[in-house]
């Protein structure tokens, strides 16, 4: 009784928790939401803007730790083997410390409506 009561459990978790599409973000609060807590240290120009993080113009496709003109990845970023694609850039953001520890990533974007946003606005942004 237990076991299928923690499966019952389990299941309805998975299905209540909220997932996380491309299509589910709002380009244009993604880019406010950008401006106010990524262009800090993140610009979107491919050069040139903030130097304390690299520009996020492309992300979405790019290994981590793969900008040239970046030179201050952390070692734990660089040699992270991961690619920037919606599901790691999601997790990433939610807990980047968690995700990859060792980063200089201070800044996580706990709110899961608020990482579509910025997420579908970075997607806008090709090189």
């Amino acid at each position: 009784m237990r076991r299928s009561t923690m499966l019952s459990t389990l299941a309805l978790v998975a299905m209540t928790a909220p997932t996380f599409t491309l299509a589910s973000g709002r380009i244009d609060k993604g880019q406010a939401i950008f401006q106010q807590r990524c262009g800090i240290c993140h610009s979107v120009v491919v050069a040139g803007g903030p130097v304390l993080g690299p520009t996020l113009r492309g992300i979405l496709g790019r290994k981590a730790g793969a900008v040239p003109e970046f030179k201050m990845y952390s070692t734990a970023l660089a040699g992270s083997n991961l690619t920037w694609d919606v599901k790691t850039l999601d997790a990433f953001l939610a807990a980047p410390m968690s995700k990859v520890p060792g980063t200089t990533m201070p800044m996580p974007l706990p709110d899961v409506a608020e990482r579509a946003d910025v997420i579908a606005y970075l997607a806008t942004l090709k090189n």
